[in-house]
């Protein structure tokens, strides 16, 4: 299946049909389509107007706020809604859903309002949080706290010695590539680690691309959509 195949599948489902599980993998897929279409515009034939990508965001931007809300997600699940969400902004610009991801994404790393910003998670997904409030609010020593997060993982996520879920090597590639568009320290070789990893991608779970697994589904759109705008 291609990114066009796959595009439609997507598009046709309702956003509130997703599972939160699937959430994060469509929006980044949509965030990737937008790019293509905004870079080359006649493409609006293929993929629909921006104002439509921008309109599926905001559906996903919604769900995600819900989510950050409710108190039953677990707090690594919740990290991962707000750092999505901050990213939905970059795209999607509303002002009411930063406001609910920065007052949430604080609430968990500067809790009851205290100076010293701390960690309760080092995921992938907290990395992206961290250089989304530096991004926002330039406060410096979350740059920091997420630099570190990046070397403490090193080279280790794209050697495949390591036993670790395909999935998660995904998270902390794009955790990577968050970091270096927005701290841009230090630039790696990022669509050929990319690229490696979607070998492994496409072994692993393109057998059930077809399936009614709509998480599955998320993230290969995902992985054919990021390569596409790579090779633009």
């Amino acid at each position: 299946m291609n990114l066009n195949d796959l595009y439609k599948k997507v598009s046709a489902i309702p956003i509130g049909d997703f599972p939160p599980s699937a959430l994060s993998g469509l929006l980044h897929g949509y965030i990737s389509v937008y790019s293509i279409v905004r870079v080359n515009p006649w493409l609006e034939d293929v993929y629909g107007s921006q104002w439509d990508i921008h309109e599926r965001i905001r559906e996903i931007a919604g769900e995600l706020a819900d989510l950050i809300k409710d108190p039953s997600v677990t707090l690594e699940d919740r990290v991962g809604h707000i750092a999505d969400l901050m990213e939905a902004y970059l795209t999607y610009s509303d002002m009411d859903f930063l406001d609910i991801a920065l007052d949430a994404a604080y609430g968990i790393i500067s809790p009851e309002g205290r100076d010293e910003i701390v960690l309760p998670c080092r995921t992938p997904e907290m990395c992206r949080l961290l250089c989304s409030c530096y991004y926002f609010t330039g406060e410096e020593r979350c740059a920091e706290l997420a630099g570190e997060i990046i070397k403490e993982r090193g080279t280790e996520i794209f050697n495949k010695s390591v036993e670790e879920p395909l999935e998660n090597r995904w998270n902390w590639y794009r955790a990577e590539e968050f970091y270096e568009n927005i701290i841009g320290e230090e630039k790696h070789e990022k669509v050929k680690n990319m690229l490696m990893l979607e070998e492994e991608f496409w072994k692993q779970f393109g057998k059930d691309i077809d399936s009614k697994d709509l998480t599955v589904s998320t993230l290969c759109f995902d992985n054919l959509a990021l390569k596409e705008y790579s090779l633009i």
